[in-house]
């Protein structure tokens, strides 16, 4: 019961008091919660960690592969440019000493050119028209046989019938001693390169 001037007796309870207490549970049943929401978040935190640098560690590997990939394209590029140099400078050798065997094969002719010319300076010397017949023919038959081993054929076609695959007309002529598109005179050998002609016989051609 309370005294008629509303102070609080012994048996009265305290509404103050009993809010406070309330408060006071709640306040407590608040830090189990948080240490327990805590926990769940420092748990996903080191599962988050652990994933970071999961992939991490994925990434540096990758970069490493990365790296080894680009270091094996540089190196094919550089390996491919090294083979096309070198293909060129074949090709180039290739164009420079194309010529190498015949021009081997020629130096006998020049030397023949050679011996003839010292006979000629050579006042002691008795030269007759015969000796320069003898060595002419020697010179033509060598450079002929130079000409043939390599491929080259000469075409002398007096006396052949006219084809214009491989003559070329440089006139017609009557002539009843030949039959019609005989050769009757050959004005310049043609030449055969393997069977393609590289320059063609200029001949005469009977009517």
């Amino acid at each position: 019961m309370t005294e008629e001037n509303g102070k609080p007796t012994e048996n009265d309870v305290d509404l103050n008091d009993l809010a406070f207490d309330q408060d006071a549970n709640q306040f407590d049943d608040g830090d189990e919660i948080i240490a327990e929401l805590d926990d769940s978040e420092l748990s996903a935190l080191e599962q988050m960690q652990a994933k970071i640098e999961a992939l991490n560690a994925e990434l540096e590997a990758t970069k490493a592969q990365l790296k080894q990939k680009d270091e094996e394209i540089l190196r094919v590029a550089a390996e491919g440019m090294n083979l096309q140099k070198r293909s060129q400078r074949d090709l180039d050798n290739t164009r420079k000493f194309a010529n190498d065997k015949i021009i081997k094969a020629m130096i006998p002719v020049m030397d023949s050119f050679d011996k003839a010319l010292e006979v000629i300076d050579d006042e002691n010397c008795e030269l007759t028209i015969e000796a320069m017949i003898e060595g002419t023919q020697n010179t033509h038959k060598i450079f002929a046989k130079v000409l043939e081993d390599n491929g080259i054929e000469i075409v002398n076609p007096l006396g052949e019938q006219f084809d214009p695959e491989i003559h070329e007309a440089m006139s017609m002529v009557a002539s009843p001693e030949h039959e019609k598109n005989t050769i009757v005179n050959v004005f310049q050998k043609g030449y055969l390169l393997n069977g393609r002609v590289i320059r063609a016989a200029m001949v005469v051609v009977a009517q």
